[in-house]
């Protein structure tokens, strides 16, 4: 059994903010209030084939371009410009309850 000292963590796949000046590292909910990312919308209208024609945001809860943070570590202040995207896949057969009918599995 390895023991590790508490500021001593396995390195995880993390997403990190680094300030521009210093270096210091970041996680974004110390940087981004929950909701800030994504916003809440308040109606969204889609065509017949579901894409969207139209979307509007709760007053003061639009997703945010850009959020100005100070460094705890040097003073200085810097901005950070989220850049977010998804990575979308089938659901496999097993859980897709969408149709009754189901393949045959070997």
């Amino acid at each position: 059994m390895r023991v590790k000292g508490d500021w001593e963590m396995e390195k995880k796949n993390w997403v990190v903010i680094k300030c521009p000046h210093c270096g210091a590292e970041y996680v974004p909910a110390e940087i981004f209030m929950p909701g800030d990312l994504v916003g809440k919308p308040d109606s969204v209208v889609r065509d017949a084939l579901g894409k969207i024609l139209y979307a509007d945001y709760e007053e003061d809860c639009e997703p945010l371009a850009s959020e100005s943070y100070v460094c705890d570590q040097c003073g200085k202040p810097f901005v950070v410009e989220p850049v977010i995207s998804y990575k979308v896949k089938k659901e496999d057969e097993e859980k897709d309850f969408s149709t009754d009918t189901v393949s045959l599995l070997d």
